[in-house]
């Protein structure tokens, strides 16, 4: 008689092991060659434990790849409402620049697999508006209004943050002293600092 398998992890382990194997999975494969039961396979549950977490493929997407992108502006914006002492605008970009940079650093494969996710296949993944809210609402709390020339500046740091990271290895040469983790962030921070106030300041 065969015996009982029993989960290799414990009690509320296995939905976050599901969605950091999906990450792995989704940024080697894409959104539309990625497959339930090779998430399952890797993360060592069964696939219809999956489909009980996340209902879909199109579900475990959203809460693995668009959802801490969600989790950080949260947390950033947080951040700010828990100061007792206000930054002025110089200081609330560079925060959010430096900070922007780190996320994205941290999680390049997951945010390339999303861009393409956008841009290839049938739309199963309901993403439109997602990234915009988010910008918006960093906009706002930079000039506490809404704001379009904010939400523009945003935009365009994102922008030039996501290339510079994505592609650091075309635009630097191996042996580029610009390629030093410290000297990259500053450059990109004065970079990005110079635009947003450029478009912001009255």
């Amino acid at each position: 008689m065969a015996g009982i398998r029993r989960s290799p992890y414990r009690r509320g382990e296995a939905r976050a092991a599901v969605l950091e194997h999906a990450r792995v999975v989704f940024a080697e494969r894409g959104y539309h060659a990625a497959s339930l039961a090779e998430v399952a396979a890797r993360a060592d549950v069964s696939e219809t434990l999956v489909y009980r977490y996340f209902g879909s493929k199109a579900g475990l997407f959203e809460e693995s790849i668009i959802g801490p992108g969600r989790d950080f502006v949260d947390q950033f914006l947080a951040s700010w409402e828990e100061r007792s002492d206000q930054p002025d605008l110089e200081e609330k970009v560079r925060e959010l620049v430096v900070a922007l940079l780190g996320f994205v650093q941290e999680n390049r494969g997951m945010i390339v697999a999303w861009a393409l996710a956008e841009s290839q296949g049938p739309r199963e993944i309901a993403t439109d508006g997602i990234h915009g809210q988010g910008v918006r609402r960093l906009a706002a709390a930079l000039t506490g209004h809404a704001d379009p020339d904010a939400e523009m500046a945003v935009s365009l740091g994102m922008g030039v943050i996501l290339a510079v990271v994505t592609f650091t290895d075309v635009l630097f040469a191996a042996d580029s002293p610009n390629r030093a983790p410290g000297r990259l962030t500053e450059a990109v921070t004065q970079f990005v600092l110079a635009g947003f106030l450029a478009r912001l300041d009255p």
